[in-house]
């Protein structure tokens, strides 16, 4: 995936109202555990890093992703962030997060070390909280075309959804000084993972999870809530 690309196009999505009720749920769902230190992986603009620092006023709040831009932009939001794979961070922490669909992101095969990596930097009886989308979602919320055109912008993604696997094709154009457009172009997957799949695929113990209607009537969106045994 263009992880440049997505950076540049996050902040065209128009999904500000709901990612903000994803960002409180996870919040409250923390304040609960009461963590001295949070890492966020994926941690993206840091936008939501930055609200669950104010809100729950750990003495550590860290956040890792892998595209730069994100992390220049983390650290402009004013904390601390990092350019670094999760299997290479050091230190114990009493939360881990994975907000707006990390998991999906990553197939089966990257999921189970994604997974392992987060029990290695957990501290005994530390917590990780991740959404991920539905089948509902996948199926129903998914799929189709969604366009965004701006003055100098223009944004078109189409999606497909067969066989558990997501994908979303990116066309991106903007304008250059001469007014020609110019056209980035990629593919994002994303992939349907079942709560109890992810479960069996760590040593992490699933004991709770959160029906979200983030975007539809149903739940499209399912956070879930693993405790480090």
């Amino acid at each position: 995936m263009g992880l440049e690309l997505y950076a540049d196009i996050e902040p065209l999505l128009g999904f500000d109202e709901e990612i903000r009720s994803l960002y409180d749920l996870y919040i409250e769902i923390l304040q609960s555990w009461e963590p001295a230190s949070l890492i966020d992986i994926g941690c993206g603009s840091g936008a939501f890093l930055a609200k669950a620092k104010e809100a729950l006023q750990p003495e550590r709040a860290y956040g890792v992703d892998l595209s730069e831009k994100m992390v220049r932009r983390a650290r402009e939001a004013g904390v601390e962030a990092e350019r670094i794979d999760l299997c290479e961070v050091e230190g114990r922490f009493d939360a881990a997060t994975a907000v707006f669909d990390v998991l999906n992101y990553l197939p089966p095969k990257e999921l189970v070390r994604f997974l392992g990596c987060v029990e290695k930097i957990l501290v005994p009886g530390g917590v990780f909280i991740a959404d991920i989308n539905t089948l509902f979602g996948f199926e129903e919320v998914a799929p189709g075309a969604l366009v965004r055109s701006f003055e100098e912008k223009f944004l078109a993604l189409d999606s497909i959804f067969e066989d558990g696997v997501l994908e979303t094709r990116i066309d991106y154009f903007e304008t250059e000084k001469e007014g020609r457009y110019v056209r980035r172009s990629d593919t994002i997957v994303q992939y349907y993972h079942r709560p109890e799949e992810i479960a069996r695929m760590s040593g992490l113990e699933l004991i709770q999870s959160y029906p979200l209607r983030m975007y539809a009537d149903e739940p499209d969106k399912e956070i879930l809530l693993f405790k480090k045994r």
